[in-house]
């Protein structure tokens, strides 16, 4: 259950010895201020045997990115306008993570959160800093799988398409063209957690992405963690001529695609003697290989083809068709690559460079 405004503040009270040496004197929840400014509470710190300030405190039961951001700017405003005064700006959360904590430090402002991590300062008289204890709610953490599956093709579309996208349903035909199937929900709801997190611009004409390289290190997160990627089944065969199942015959590249070294040597980065394949569904792959007098036999041990049969949206979005030897997009591998050790990671390098040219080059 997500903490209320009463929940933390009732916490805050009975905190004790518990961020020592820093206690609450006093606290008087949701005050007025001149200019027309209201805050949650007005707390009076003290340090034990010594100095003590008194703290305007906004409580942020959702610490995403952008409403600490929001605060942040709301803090700003008043002290603009306020000019001078001893009292310090503070935010009080159920947990900061690294982001927050920036946006934080950048601006000046003091927090705590319930977590049991804080961040202190008041002039040149007060600095507390403890960092580093785990999100003790874990409900007030944004969704956490917009990285995996389906949800991970809104972050993809928005890093091929770099001069950004002008509504919601743009994403959505965009991510559709190429085609996985997902809900205009999917797409709206991930974009609004791509915004709270500030991983993506938004206004009313237009989406796009701030820092691309930062977005792909989230896909990557993702796709570590990914359950479809888990659920995938592998199999080895021998093949007689692999370029039999796909010369002249485009509908059938559209069965298979070209994935791991074998692709990444396709693209001209990797040098390998084995040939592995994504199928969906491998019964009908070795069917369509016998029709076509393909000889495709099992072989654990000493098969030169390994197929792996998946589902998955993120292998069949935005594929490069060919004529023969049909290959994952570059996303998808450098995925796949930054998970291969020990040789995978340096393709990604080289792939990472080129997706970000290309969005420089397009921008």
């Amino acid at each position: 259950m997500r903490l209320t405004e009463k929940d933390i503040l009732r916490s805050l009270k009975n905190m004790g010895d518990r961020y020592a040496p820093l206690v609450v004197k006093r606290l008087k929840e949701e005050v007025s201020l001149p200019e027309g400014y209201r805050v949650d509470a007005v707390i009076e710190f003290s340090i034990q045997d010594g100095p003590s300030f008194e703290a305007l405190a906004e409580i942020a039961p959702v610490s995403t990115p952008e409403n600490v951001l929001k605060r942040a700017r709301q803090f700003a405003d008043y002290f603009a306008k306020a000019g001078k005064t001893n009292r310090v700006p503070f935010i009080v959360a159920p947990y900061i993570g690294a982001k927050q904590a920036k946006i934080l430090a950048d601006r000046g402002i003091s927090w705590i959160d319930l977590s049991g991590n804080m961040s202190v300062r008041v002039s040149n008289r007060i600095y507390i800093e403890r960092t580093g204890k785990p999100n003790q709610f874990p409900d007030t953490s944004p969704i956490k799988k917009i990285f995996q599956g389906t949800s991970s093709l809104v972050s993809r579309a928005l890093l091929l398409k770099p001069d950004g996208f002008i509504s919601v349903n743009d994403v959505y035909n965009f991510i559709t063209d190429r085609n996985p199937k997902v809900a205009l929900s999917t797409v709206s709801k991930v974009l609004k957690s791509l915004e709270e997190e500030l991983l993506i611009n938004r206004n009313k004409s237009l989406i796009s992405v701030p820092d691309p390289e930062m977005l792909l290190e989230k896909l990557v997160e993702g796709y570590k963690n990914s359950t479809e990627r888990k659920r995938r089944k592998t199999y080895r065969f021998s093949i007689g001529n692999i370029q039999q199942l796909s010369a002249g015959v485009v509908g059938f590249c559209k069965d298979y695609l070209a994935c791991g070294f074998y692709a990444a040597q396709i693209k001209g980065l990797a040098v390998t003697d084995k040939i592995t394949i994504f199928v969906k569904d491998i019964e009908q792959f070795r069917r369509k290989a016998e029709d076509r007098l393909v000889s495709i036999t099992a072989d654990v041990e000493f098969g030169n083809v390994i197929i792996t049969e998946t589902s998955d949206t993120g292998v069949w979005f935005n594929p490069d068709w060919r004529e023969i030897d049909s290959v994952v997009d570059d996303i998808e591998l450098y995925l796949e690559m930054m998970i291969d050790a020990p040789r995978g990671p340096k393709i990604a390098e080289q792939l990472k460079r080129r997706i970000l040219q290309r969005i420089e080059s397009s921008g």
